[in-house]
């Protein structure tokens, strides 16, 4: 969707995109061209070499009106990124400590071993 420049730009609830071209009232409003929303089914999904999403067998789908936009939002990450890098020090933390009870464990297998060769 090309958009010319404009004073205002809107995205309404059904994907309608509106501008106020430049110069304009502002009761002025220039109906661009709408957003194609769908709602495919998660099963019929499947994830592209290039990480998109597409459907399976299908170049297109159908709209659906059930589907709106919440103009103005924004979506945030459902990751808190501090949180992460936190866990995964001590997750590296622990599997530090793991290989050192096995390196611990070896010693004493090796300790043990010669220990009943000298007794024989």
């Amino acid at each position: 969707i090309a958009i010319p420049p404009a004073e205002k730009l809107e995205i309404g609830a059904d994907g309608t995109i509106s501008i106020r071209p430049l110069g304009q009232t502002a009761s002025t409003l220039a109906v661009l061209d709408r957003i194609k929303l769908v709602n495919p089914a998660p099963q019929t999904l499947e994830k592209g070499a290039d990480g998109l999403l597409r459907v399976r067998g299908k170049n297109s789908l159908d709209p659906d009106a059930a589907v709106k936009i919440i103009p103005g939002s924004l979506e945030s990450s459902n990751v808190n990124a501090v949180q992460a890098m936190v866990d995964m020090i001590a997750l590296a933390r622990e599997f530090e400590m793991q290989v050192k009870l096995m390196d611990a464990a070896k010693e004493n297998d090796v300790s043990a071993t010669q220990l009943l060769r000298l007794n024989q």
